[in-house]
């Protein structure tokens, strides 16, 4: 094991510093992503700002959904089971027309039984994870989402052999469990 030269007075090892540095780009990284959405909600403005504009300060979105009337919605989710995804909206002349978090509880309290797989994908965006589940009977849908300041719990859509909603479920987080 390589040391550190202050490794008499810090104890620290080069490979602890090295686990340091990297952590702190990955949280970096991660307040920038989150510094984006802050900064687009601040600068784009509904009517004026086009999806040049969206994208210059969100980046590529993670899909694009073509509408009936032409409009176009984008989903970004933060992180690959962030408790965050944003949907904009773009109208037919290329427009920005707003943005909503798509894991927000009022937009989770419209998912209802008898609902498509496709119809839940529009409302909420990519879920985290999705596959069979033990004590859950067809496929299953599940988010990240935030409950409080801090708090996060696991919300699920069942689906049946129809890809329709059959339940909708939630349960505690595991990964932050003990540390709420």
């Amino acid at each position: 094991m390589r040391y550190c030269s202050t490794r008499f007075r810090t104890g620290m090892t080069m490979s602890m510093t090295r686990r340091g540095l990297m952590m702190a780009g990955l949280l970096s990284l991660l307040g920038a992503l989150g510094a984006c959405d802050f900064i687009a909600q601040k600068e784009l403005r509904v009517g004026e700002s086009t999806v040049d504009d969206v994208r210059r300060l969100m980046g590529g979105p993670d899909t694009i959904r073509e509408r009936a009337d032409g409009s176009v919605l984008y989903e970004y989710p933060r992180g690959p089971e962030g408790t965050q995804t944003w949907m904009v909206t773009i109208d037919a002349q290329g427009r920005y027309r707003g943005m909503f978090d798509a894991l927000a509880p009022e937009n989770l309290a419209k998912v209802r039984p008898g609902m498509s797989r496709e119809q839940v994908r529009e409302l909420l965006g990519r879920p985290g994870e999705s596959g069979p589940q033990p004590g859950f009977q067809g496929t299953v849908m599940t988010w990240r989402v935030q409950v409080g300041p801090g708090r996060t719990e696991m919300f699920h859509v069942e689906l049946g052999a129809d890809d329709r909603v059959v339940k909708v479920d939630r349960s505690a987080d595991l990964r932050t469990i003990n540390i709420q």
